[in-house]
């Protein structure tokens, strides 16, 4: 990760690309945000039309879900190619290890190579440059730059899709759990583009041998490996295999990683970059904050319950009855919840005798009293799947006794954004196991406030017939209501267990659950390879339960009222074995008039094989097709309502004490065009006044203009009248992000290409016959330096190299780096050589001056000598040092952190007007530390409150 200062790279170079970076970070976001309005479009239309139908605005004739004019049958055909496209899942692995690499279906496959396309034009346009090309010498850092750009860009996209309280699910109605894969796959392709952004700069460090004095000298460099291996982590880590191994543990761990990647980050990134993780940060905190103020005005009552007659409640949080199913499901029945819900939404629940701090994702599996207009409290009930961990410690404290237990619970949410039922004219409800939660709210909400249903299918897949018992009520009343409002209702349950699990007795064989086939005994064995059809011949039977861990047999599952009530025809068809998903759904679709909804939720391979059957449905029944019925698959992963991910929110990161940085905002399509002229004006600052003709050196020049180091100034090319006052402007700027060694004489000036102060060893300026018979003299035991520092601050490195025509600088004229601050000039009146260099007159040698701003990218620039005992140092007023600019040796580090021991300062012998400097380096500067302080306070409040 490193933008113009990531991973180290030079202040100016990075201003010259960050204004073309910045328009493909913009574009980033102008794209992000056209796909969110469609989706708000989308949610806008659908609106629309539902309160159309609310509001009897339609015809009285008008069929649910239908078209009724161009534009809705425009929107409609649209809407079914989408989901043709969107549904199929290409295969489903099954294996206990291979089942975590089943690909996302086929939608999300399209969406993600369309990100990954639209990355890859922004990561490679414009940036792969031919040998001839005048910036060619910048290749390696021009992609460096841009993929750190398009991979920071993405960073708040990934903590957006995180949060349960995001801006887009706000606007789209997209739910946060439906949303959370896109945040791990977001994760992983930026993991990707920072491989492509540290291995150029890695590269062009590994050519100029620089690898080791990079990784010594900047600490960026370390905070961005550093975050780079972090999200390599929370990648690898972020797999399903990892998080079903302990989820807890692994919630914890993604936790802590998400605050150390925030941390890092903005330990690497230059300022005008930072405002990335800062975008993050903002919406880590409002997620945080609007989960909070919903969890205390649920848990405190702050709303009054509107239930009839509801029996009383704590003062905090709920009274939660917990009853063991068996040895693998919970009923936990919260009692006189607060506040309503929408049937198929999930609420946290936490219960603090089987896990302090944790809190768990459940489906609702009932409908609140402002629906089934029952009187009395309004009880939540969810059933959970025992696991590991919180459910298991809570079913040990259940596991002996035959009556439900209390705890004290506390609630977030609800959470989900279900479909809404009015506008499909059939429905089919699927349910594989614990997915029941899901499908059976909205079947009873169906039948009890759809006005415009006309045939509704109920199948509810178990492995054990001991499970129908649990919603046998639910499914009675639901049955009876849909009947006395003309309803065609059809339910189905498949048990999918190899021997029975009922007892049967004469005086049940004609009770009202119905009808079943007859059992496959090989209906394991054929599960595992495939759907199977029941086919079977029927006859009428009855269930009788078996309660799991209580040893009771309950012969009579349901009442002799029941059964009168039920007399004229069975209310439950049963089977053995597997269903043929397309016989159980294609009647209900082929009858439907307008639009039909497939409710749907189980595991993974369940899923997927629901989609490629309402993909191929859909196919047929497209209103593109003529048939004016589309059908609409809305699932829910078993596994998302048992163990949905809980995304950690990461405190804000404390912001480091950044020294100013020098920022060029120069084009890179016009630098090379005007590059000679920057030079000139940098050299002479000649300011023409065309109006007048007239040519004027001002001297000053560089005083009176103001040179910001720390933001950007977007230059324009109105007209040629204003070039040559263009030309002063931007050299000065580009000046700021350079040096000049104007003694002893540079070989040449850096800043006319081919050169390039960034080309190790000597920025591209190589020896010449002119330059080597006009070496400047040196004494014998050192001489004068002056140099033009235009960096806020930088590192200096001095070294020597003997002979006529070398490149070779292995002699170290200052064995610890020095760090100076300050823009302006710094001259040395005599830099002593080491005594043992055996230097004899007449020796020829060159300089190398190496500079490396708060980025890390090196600058270089060499003076060719010749040692003389007739050379003479700078006179006083030759040598004059701008007031301000200080040295300082680089304060070394001890291990255990220290800097005892030590050196503190350098000093100068410098002339009249020259300062020696005697202040200490600090670690970290006091608003550092406060920063550092607020934020670990902050994000210990966050954690508790999550």
């Amino acid at each position: 990760m490193d933008m113009s200062g990531m991973m180290g790279m030079d202040m100016s170079m990075a201003g010259m690309f960050t204004p073309t970076n910045k328009k493909v970070a913009h574009l980033y976001w102008y794209l992000v945000a056209a796909v969110v309005g469609v989706l708000v479009f989308r949610r806008v239309v659908d609106r629309v039309r539902l309160w159309q139908q609310r509001s009897g605005q339609q015809q009285p004739q008008r069929i649910s879900g239908r078209p009724q004019n161009a534009f809705e049958q425009c929107y409609d055909t649209a809407i079914a190619i989408c989901r043709e496209l969107a549904y199929p899942q290409l295969w489903t692995c099954t294996g206990k290890f291979s089942r975590y690499f089943t690909p996302p279906p086929l939608g999300r496959c399209l969406l993600l190579l369309a990100y990954w396309a639209m990355l890859l034009t922004m990561l490679w346009s414009n940036v792969i440059l031919a040998p001839s090309a005048s910036n060619y010498a910048y290749r390696w850092e021009i992609v460096g730059f841009r993929a750190a750009w398009v991979s920071i860009t993405q960073l708040p996209l990934i903590y957006i899709l995180s949060g349960k309280s995001n801006v887009i699910t706000m606007l789209t109605g997209v739910s946060y759990e439906r949303l959370n894969w896109l945040h791990r796959w977001v994760g992983r392709t930026m993991f990707l583009t920072l491989i492509v952004h540290w291995a150029y700069f890695f590269t062009e460090w590994s050519i100029a041998d620089f690898v080791s004095f990079e990784l010594k000298i900047m600490p960026m460099v370390k905070y961005g490996f550093g975050a780079w291996a972090t999200l390599g982590w929370m990648v690898i880590t972020g797999f399903g295999f990892f998080r079903n191994l302990s989820y807890e543990l692994w919630f914890l761990q993604h936790l802590a990683a998400a605050l150390v990647l925030l941390w890092l980050v903005h330990k690497h990134v230059p300022s005008y970059a930072a405002y990335n993780v800062w975008f993050a940060v903002g919406v880590i905190v409002f997620d945080r904050l609007v989960r909070t103020v919903m969890s205390l005005v649920i848990n405190l009552h702050l709303i009054p319950s509107k239930a009839q007659n509801s029996s009383p409640r704590r003062r905090i949080g709920y009274e939660a009855e917990v009853t063991n199913l068996s040895n693998d499901f919970l009923l936990v029945k919260v009692r006189n919840v607060g506040f309503s819900w929408r049937p198929g939404q999930h609420v946290y629940l936490s219960i603090p005798r089987a896990g302090v701090f944790e809190a768990h994702p459940f489906t609702i599996a009932s409908v609140p009293s402002s629906i089934s207009g029952a009187d009395g409290s309004n009880d939540a009930q969810l059933y959970l799947r025992v696991h590991n961990g919180f459910t298991k410690r809570l079913q040990r404290q259940c596991q002996r006794q035959l009556t439900p237990r209390a705890f004290l619970s506390f609630i977030s949410g609800p959470w989900g954004n279900p479909p809404s039922l009015e506008r499909f004219e059939s429905m089919a409800f699927v349910a594989a196991g614990n997915g029941a939660s899901f499908t059976l709210p909205m079947f009873q909400q169906a039948v009890m406030k759809n006005n415009s249903v006309r045939r509704i299918s109920f199948v509810w897949i178990v492995r054990q017939a001991e499970q129908l018992d649990w919603f046998k009520e639910q499914l009675l009343s639901a049955w009876t209501l849909a009947r006395q409002r003309s309803i065609k209702v059809n339910i189905h349950a498949f048990i999918t267990g190899s021997a029975r699990d009922s007892v049967q007795t004469p005086s049940e064989r004609n009770s009202l659950l119905g009808q079943r086939s007859n059992p496959d005994p090989s209906s394991d064995e054929k599960s595992a390879n495939g759907l199977l059809s029941s086919v079977e011949k029927s006859e009428s039977i009855d269930l009788s339960i078996k309660k799991g861990d209580a040893g009771v047999v309950r012969e009579n599952s349901v009442s002799s009222a029941s059964c009168s009530l039920m007399s004229e025809q069975p209310m439950i068809s049963i089977n053995y074995g597997r269903p043929d998903p397309d016989s159980l759904i294609r009647p209900i679709v082929e009858e439907a008039w307008g639009e039909t909804g497939i409710i749907a939720c189980g595991g993974s391979h369940f899923t997927g094989q629901m989609r490629n059957c309402v993909a191929s449905l859909s196919d047929e029944r497209g209103v593109h097709k003529g048939t004016g019925a589309q059908v609409e698959l809305a699932k829910n992963r078993e596994g998302q309502t048992v163990r949905m991910s809980k995304f950690t929110a990461a405190s804000p990161s404390v912001p480091r004490d950044l020294r100013p940085m020098a920022s060029i905002s120069v084009d890179g399509l016009v630098q090379s065009t005007l590059e000679h002229m920057l030079a000139r004006a940098r050299r002479y600052f000649v300011v023409r006044d065309l109006t007048r003709g007239q040519t004027t050196e001002n001297s000053s020049a560089t005083q009176a203009i103001d040179i910001s180091s720390s933001s950007s100034t977007h230059l324009h090319l109105p007209s040629k009248m204003q070039l040559s006052t263009l030309a002063l402007v931007l050299g000065a700027q580009l000046v700021s992000g350079h040096f000049e060694l104007t003694y002893p004489t540079w070989r040449g000036d850096s800043f006319l290409p081919p050169a390039s102060q960034y080309m190790f060893p000597c920025a591209n300026v190589n020896t010449t016959d002119a330059s080597n018979n006009n070496r400047t003299l040196w004494p014998l035991d050192g001489g004068s330096l002056k140099i033009e520092f235009h960096h806020p601050w930088t590192y200096v490195a001095i070294n020597l190299g003997l002979g006529s025509n070398t490149n070779t600088f292995n002699i170290s004229l200052n064995p610890m780096l020095l760090n100076e601050t300050g823009n302006g000039t710094m001259c040395f009146p005599k830099w002593q050589l080491p005594a043992d260099l055996g230097i004899e007159d007449g020796t020829d040698a060159s300089l190398q001056i190496i500079t490396i701003g708060d980025s890390g990218t090196a600058l270089y620039n060499c003076a060719d000598i010749r040692f003389s005992t007739d050379a003479t140092l700078l006179s006083g007023d030759q040598c004059q040092n701008t007031t301000g600019l200080e040295l300082y040796p680089l304060v070394q580090q001890q291990a255990n952190g220290s800097t005892e021991g030590a050196a503190a300062t350098v000093t100068v012998t410098a002339s009249a007007a020259g300062a020696s400097s005697t202040s200490a380096a600090m670690g970290m500067s006091a608003p550092g530390l406060g920063s550092l302080a607020l934020g670990t306070i902050l994000s210990v409040a966050l954690i508790l409150v999550s």
